[in-house]
């Protein structure tokens, strides 16, 4: 971890149906949490995620985390006292390459449960609040999966 946990990213939303959900930085203690969300996700979903998603590669993210390059945004939920991660977002910057540095990826998924809530709606504008405020004036252009002819609604 290149910094501390960078607390100044955490906000708390309401959905269209009225369910809280706390946005906060992933941390190492993620893995079980993010493993379910990705596990459980439906056919449909997963196809439009790039590559596969293990438990192995989902922790070399939690183990490995450096908010300098990466910066993972979790959606928690409460489900009867247990947290639950229900979306992931991520922005990586491009720190070694300075031609890049006004640039970032951007991915966002949101479990099928919490689709069609407004959850991916107001994830994404929290991190291009994000993104601005690290000074990224531009982001690549949506890479359509092989499955779909246009970006999913948001």
């Amino acid at each position: 971890m290149s910094q501390g946990y960078p607390k100044e990213y955490e906000k708390n939303i309401v959905l269209l149906d009225g369910t809280k959900v706390f946005l906060r930085p992933e941390k190492p203690t993620d893995t079980d949490m993010i493993w379910a969300m990705y596990s459980t996700l439906s056919h449909g979903s997963k196809g439009y995620l790039g590559g596969g998603f293990t438990r192995e590669r989902i922790e070399g993210w939690t183990s490995n985390i450096d908010y300098d390059r990466n910066l993972p945004i979790m959606a928690v939920v409460m489900e009867n006292g247990t947290e639950r991660i229900v979306a992931t977002a991520n922005l990586s910057f491009f720190k070694d390459r300075p031609a890049f540095k006004h640039k970032a990826n951007f991915g966002i998924t949101v479990h099928d449960d919490f689709q069609n809530k407004g959850l991916g709606t107001l994830l994404t504008k929290h991190m291009l609040d994000m993104a601005k405020k690290k000074g990224v004036t531009e982001g690549f252009p949506w890479r359509k999966s092989r499955q779909r002819k246009s970006p999913p609604h948001i």
